[in-house]
């Protein structure tokens, strides 16, 4: 409050009691009382003059009332007031105070009034002692605290400090302040509209502890130990946020405007039940914020059942007067413990766009759910979109994303376990997390979905039709994962460094599309993993299906090629690969035609003549397998549409990579027991 309205309150109460609470029956005696109030504040404030047109005491209801109050302070400000009413409990309580048009001017003969108050009524009020500090006949201090009072109410406050302000509030209320009290505020049509055009339709709280907060506030502010210190400050700030309790906090129709075209807005703003070990709601709705160059919009924003108080208390723990000689690893174990300890039900953002230059960033919608300590989370995503306007423009989409069935805080919670202070081991402590999550939560069984996923650069693009992954695993670590893959689509570009997509171009291809499932299972106990790959469709290609199968334990980390093929452990149990042509061998076939102007009945056995030489110059390859190939191709060429190519490999016993390093290439062929066939397409 600022000091030209505690002098203006003080006098009006001074002026307006009658007596200490005590019953009058002679008039006189209350005229006197009075004027002892009046002396009593000109003491207290050297300089202040009081004076009014007329006034009357009711000796009966205690209730005084002045007509035309005019204070002149020392420093040249005046007050007036139109009517001013007072009835007193007490020498230190105000039963209930009424002054009608207050304004306070610079100085005297001044017409314009910085501030003035059409209607201003107060109820129930107390100050107990040591309120406020008066040094030299000047306020130095005000305790808010040692304040309570039953009603605020302010109608058509108006502050006009110079000329590029004009602060309207059209009316301000608040009830039940003090401590151990429960508040309740409202502010109704608050606007600047000179300088920055800044405006509130309405401002709510209920049942908030505001002189509670007010008392801690005075504690740490009297501790001057804590003025030294900005981490002391930004703790202070973050564990009173912490302390607050109120049940709703409504925002309306927040405009912010300046002449530069800068704007911020927001139609909605919401927060229900906040305090500690409570589980707080918030609602955003119609955020927009604006400058010359970028605009940011969010159509709602959405939290629910979340225990925010909580985390701002574990925040201001974590804070120290020696936070800056924290290293980064600490403070990001910090913000880990943070995130892990939050709960909420649901957290979601609608219709968020962000615009900078030609940069469009475009979101429908992000939803997680149930996220907390032992809960299963989910998240999605829909309409997800970006545009960069750069070499030749960049755009990215996401028509959808979901997944769903991992304890995202219980692994969030874990990672606070790895050494981020070396990066040599990352990926091996990575591994070990995993498993020992698994072993946490007693297994996994999850689902995700990608759909509608698009790249392009220029005319150069990729895409996705969906690709959707199951995966069960259980607590031991033996897992069931499948993958299925529908329409993934990418060009071919001009330039190209791959020569298979350089081959491709030039038979014609301009784009690849890719359909197929993959399913891979592994078990804990044996080190075996399986895989199959069913189906993997090129469209107008080709079509491969494979398998496998190898000890492949968990224990070694699997960064590069060389460490699965030198490793003991890492053994090849079989495999096997089926081709099917899909237009391929037909298009190559037309294209080789045309360049060399042979017969396509020529260049399949030129083929088959090539094949058999190189073979028989290869004497590591057998030649059982080596005739076989040849074989294979010359039937798989007589009917490409009908024929695929089968190879397998199925050791007598496991092939470990280090075992099969040492051997000549005619022993690997032996260990390997490649077999190589052309068969019919099983429709």
């Amino acid at each position: 409050m600022s000091k030209v309205a505690v002098i203006g309150a003080v006098v009006v109460i001074g002026v307006g009691v009658v007596g200490g609470g005590g019953y009058y029956y002679v008039s006189q005696r209350a005229e006197k009382k009075f004027q002892e109030k009046i002396e009593l504040i000109k003491s207290t404030f050297p300089g202040l003059t009081i004076a009014y047109a007329d006034h009357n005491i009711g000796v009966f209801s205690q209730e005084v009332t002045m007509d035309k109050v005019v204070v002149k302070y020392i420093d040249g400000k005046v007050y007036t007031a139109d009517k001013v009413s007072a009835t007193m409990s007490s020498d230190n309580e105000i039963k209930n105070l009424t002054i009608d048009k207050l304004a306070v001017k610079e100085k005297e003969g001044s017409s314009e009034a910085p501030l003035t108050i059409e209607h201003t009524e107060i109820a129930n009020a107390k100050a107990d002692a040591g309120w406020i500090v008066i040094e030299n006949g000047k306020i130095k201090k005000i305790v808010p605290s040692k304040i309570n009072f039953g009603l605020l109410n302010l109608q058509n406050l108006e502050f006009k400090p110079d000329s590029r302000t004009h602060f309207k509030i059209a009316h301000y209320q608040m009830k039940n302040y003090g401590l151990g009290q429960k508040t309740d505020i409202v502010l109704e049509d608050l606007s600047d509209k000179n300088r920055n055009n800044f405006s509130i339709r309405s401002f709510k709280m209920d049942q908030v502890n505001l002189a509670d907060i007010s008392k801690k506030q005075e504690e740490f502010v009297s501790d001057k130990n804590n003025q030294r210190s900005s981490d002391a400050g930004n703790k202070a700030l973050v564990q009173n946020l912490s302390m607050v309790q109120f049940d709703l906090l409504n925002i309306d129709d927040l405009q912010f405007k300046d002449k530069y075209g800068s704007a911020f807005k927001i139609a909605h703003y919401q927060t229900k039940n906040y305090g500690l070990d409570k589980k707080t709601d918030i609602l955003l709705q119609d955020l927009l914020v604006k400058d010359s160059n970028d605009t940011v919009s969010i159509g709602a924003f959405k939290i629910d059942q979340i225990n925010l108080a909580n985390m701002l208390k574990t925040q201001s723990e974590f804070a120290t007067d020696k936070d800056y000689s924290k290293s980064t690893s600490e403070k990001i174990k910090e913000y880990i413990q943070l995130i892990s300890e939050m709960q909420f039900n649901l957290f979601s953002i609608d219709n968020l766009q962000i615009e900078e230059y030609k940069f469009v960033f475009k979101l429908a919608q992000y939803q997680m759910k149930d996220y907390g300590m032992n809960r299963k989370t989910s998240q999605s995503i829909k309409d997800f979109s970006v545009v960069i306007p750069y070499f030749n423009k960049i755009s990215l989409s996401l028509a959808s994303y979901e997944t769903s069935g991992v304890d995202v805080a219980v692994l969030v919670s874990m990672l606070k376990n790895l050494d981020f202070n070396n990066p040599n081991t990352f990926s091996k402590d990575i591994a070990g997390l995993q498993k020992e999550y698994i072993q946490k939560v007693g297994g996994i069984q999850s689902e995700g979905k990608v759909s509608g996923l698009k790249f392009s650069m220029g005319h150069d693009f990729i895409s996705l039709g969906a690709l959707t992954i199951h995966s069960d695993v259980s607590k031991e670590g033996s897992s069931n994962g499948t993958y299925a893959l529908d329409g993934l689509e990418f060009s071919i570009p001009n330039t190209s460094y791959n020569e298979l997509l350089q081959a491709l171009k030039r038979i014609g291809y301009q784009k690849v599309s890719v359909s197929g499932n993959l399913n891979m299972q592994y078990q804990m106990d044996t080190n075996v993993l399986s895989a199959s790959l069913k189906d993997l469709t090129f469209k107008d290609i080709g079509k491969i299906n494979a398998t496998l199968q190898a000890n492949m334990p968990l224990y070694i980390s699997y960064n590069s090629p060389e460490i699965m093929l030198t490793n003991p452990n890492v053994k090849l149990k079989e495999f096997s690969v089926i081709l099917q042509n899909h237009g391929v061998v037909e298009r190559l076939l037309k294209s080789a035609s045309q360049e060399q102007v042979k017969t396509e009945t020529e260049l399949k056995e030129e083929l088959v003549t090539s094949v058999k030489e190189t073979m028989q110059k290869q004497k590591e390859i057998p030649a059982a397998f080596a005739q076989d190939t040849v074989k294979t191709l010359e039937v798989f060429l007589q009917n490409p549409q009908t024929t695929e190519i089968k190879l397998s490999s199925t050791p007598v016993t496991p092939i470990s990579g280090a075992n099969f390093k040492e051997k000549t290439p005619a022993e690997q062929f032996d260990l390997l027991n490649l077999k190589i066939q052309a068969v019919p397409v099983k429709h």
